[in-house]
């Protein structure tokens, strides 16, 4: 799939690492993002990483997509929850798009409904990182991973940290990152010398 300067794409899980990574890599490339979150309190943050669209997840989802960016033809949807919020991204892209897996936050498979898949040809491909390394050629893979460390190195892609914890503390971190309504990563360094 090739997208254009202009296209939207949909992501839920949106106010995670990966999710903030998407949306500040989309702007870079000229790409318009809807943001689906959880939860009402996490969509100040994904608004203040230059989300273009945040809403809270529900069964009403596509209506509110479709008002939101102006009934726009949604290509990509990206997928880190699994269950019926795949289905619900589904239902949310143009005939023929394709909603991608990463992950299953909601300890469910991915479900879509018979209507996207064979009315609508709406696709469901997963992906995951170790195959993707396996599978793609070692240039490219430099290639990705140099403009992606450039990236970073300018400023033009970060993440939030909430907290850094030294290795001894470790059961902190833990607790920390399995805290709910985090705004930021957890990071653990070594012991110092």
């Amino acid at each position: 799939m090739s997208l254009q300067a202009g296209d939207w794409v949909i992501q839920n899980s949106a106010n995670s690492g990966v999710g903030s990574y998407l949306v500040q890599l989309a702007k870079l490339r000229g790409f318009k993002t809807v943001n689906v979150v959880r939860r009402e309190s996490a969509v100040a943050s994904v608004q203040a990483q230059g989300g273009d669209v945040v809403l809270v997840d529900g069964d009403d989802l596509a209506e509110r997509v479709k008002a939101a960016t102006g009934g726009a033809a949604i290509n990509l949807g990206v997928d880190a929850v699994g269950g019926k919020a795949t289905m619900r991204l589904a239902a949310c892209l143009a005939e023929s798009g394709t909603v991608v897996n990463y992950g299953a936050l909601s300890g469910e498979p991915c479900m879509v409904s018979p209507r996207e898949l064979v009315f609508r040809d709406v696709s469901l491909k997963g992906f995951w990182l170790a195959k993707w390394f396996r599978t793609t050629p070692p240039a490219k893979q430099v290639a990705l991973l140099t403009e992606l460390a450039g990236l970073i190195a300018s400023g033009k892609l970060s993440t939030a940290i909430q907290a850094t914890y030294d290795v001894a503390r470790i059961k902190e971190a833990v607790a920390a990152a399995a805290a709910g309504e985090r705004q930021g990563k957890i990071l653990v360094e070594p012991a110092q010398a």
